[in-house]
């Protein structure tokens, strides 16, 4: 397959596939803070070991305007930042919300229709004597918590460490490489959306904005000491905290009542399937993740809230929705006409009843800084989720949203992540 497309370029390895369709126009940012250093010796130490590590020496192209995954060399790409106060770490975390962040990828210097996969930014910080480092790479090579781990390669080459090569090849354009312990493995052929997407209810959650979209990021820290605490006493997750926070604060906004069904978008570890293969359980790389779709509705109090919302999640997971759902993503698109043919249309907070927010989980950090930066992929929609991640000592929760979005649907959102996140205010509410 695909031998057609290799005439045109002998680089080609496939064309990217549904699933990376919609997440080609999507950046992760990943910022950390660290004692200064030389950026030409970094500049040398990471072109030396990155290029070592077969994920970095990919790139895309566009032919007849779709994007073909191929072979390229990987070269380093650094933009040096010149100093200003507002780059210093307190001076940005009060001034998010009005840092616009540029959808910025790379396009080769020589091959304009290829597009570059990541990019560094380093700012030599004269304040707080330190180098702050931002790594970007598109979201067809990582996900929330893939990125997190080519960020900790990336701290063993500051730190002078040298890295072992590293071969993991890109999934496959139908990805049924990923579950092969499924009993009944018709359900890779089915090509139908997971059940969810029919049973989700009609609903504007979504407030209208002005064009055009412009995205901020802002970050909210918390103890996580106490929070930790809490979730093993009353068998709660991360999760289930932020599904509360979302779905309390989005009855409040649209005046529903506590009766009323929401949907959460939540990203789902495909490599953490009991049904996936032991290669793909191994992957460090890409963007391994579906969704499920858990329903809450309101309970009587807030600790009953978080607790339902911890059910409903156990039962989503149980079931094969994301399996379905990252195989029917795959298929969209037709790998001999490249057509897109969609069967149903994906969840959405513009025209139904769901809200989106993932934990990414623990993570390795000084005070990282973790953002989503997009494209809007259709006419008058944005992208609006909340993602959070701990260290030993801090919850960060971060939020991609429209500079110009609503501020009461964001205030309450606030205020209900206050009540939740700071424990010791459940058992009021």
């Amino acid at each position: 397959m695909f031998e057609e497309f290799k005439k045109i370029d002998h680089r080609i390895i496939r064309p990217i596939n549904g699933n990376e369709f919609f997440i080609t126009s999507s950046l992760l940012n990943l910022t950390d803070f660290f004692p200064k250093f030389s950026i030409e010796d970094f500049k040398k130490r990471a072109q030396e070991n990155l290029s070592k590590i077969k994920v970095f020496n990919y790139a895309l192209k566009k032919i007849n305007n779709y994007y073909f995954w191929i072979e390229k060399p990987f070269k380093i790409h650094i933009q040096e930042i010149p100093w200003k106060e507002e780059e210093e770490l307190d001076h940005y975390l009060k001034s998010e919300n009005k840092i616009i962040l540029p959808f910025d990828p790379i396009n080769d210097e020589e091959e304009k229709d290829v597009l570059l996969l990541y990019n560094f930014k380093i700012c030599q910080l004269q304040k707080s004597n330190q180098t702050k480092l931002t790594f970007s790479a598109l979201h067809p090579v990582c996900d929330g918590r893939t990125i997190f781990y080519m960020f900790d390669l990336i701290r063993k080459i500051i730190n002078g460490e040298t890295l072992e090569p590293d071969h993991e090849s890109l999934p496959s354009f139908d990805l049924k490489e990923i579950f092969t312990n499924l009993e009944n493995p018709s359900i890779l052929e089915d090509g139908n959306p997971p059940e969810p997407w029919n049973q989700i209810k009609p609903l504007n959650i979504l407030p209208k904005i002005e064009l055009p979209i412009q995205y901020i990021t802002l970050h909210y820290l918390f103890d996580y000491p106490p929070i930790e605490k809490f979730c093993l006493e009353n068998n709660i997750t991360i999760q289930c905290m932020l599904m509360a926070m979302l779905t309390r604060a989005t009855r409040r906004y649209k005046n529903l009542s506590k009766e009323t069904a929401l949907w959460v978008g939540t990203p789902f570890d495909t490599r953490s399937s009991k049904y996936a293969s032991e290669e793909h359980k191994n992957k460090k790389f890409y963007c391994n993740t579906s969704f499920i779709f858990p329903c809450v509705q309101g309970q009587n109090s807030l600790l009953e809230d978080l607790k339902h919302c911890a059910q409903q999640l156990s039962e989503a997971k149980n079931t094969k929705d994301y399996i379905k759902h990252i195989m029917f993503g795959s298929t969209i698109i037709d790998p001999k006409t490249l057509e897109f043919k969609p069967k149903g249309m994906f969840p959405s907070g513009h025209h139904q009843a769901i809200v989106n927010g993932s934990n990414i989980g623990k993570i390795n950090g000084n005070k990282p800084l973790f953002q989503l930066v997009s494209l809007t992929p259709f006419p008058d929609a944005y992208s609006h989720v909340y993602h959070s991640y701990y260290t030993e000592e801090t919850l960060f929760i971060c939020s991609q949203m429209p500079f110009n979005i609503d501020k009461l649907y964001i205030d309450l959102i606030k205020e209900e992540m206050d009540k939740i996140f700071i424990p010791e205010n459940i058992p009021k509410y």
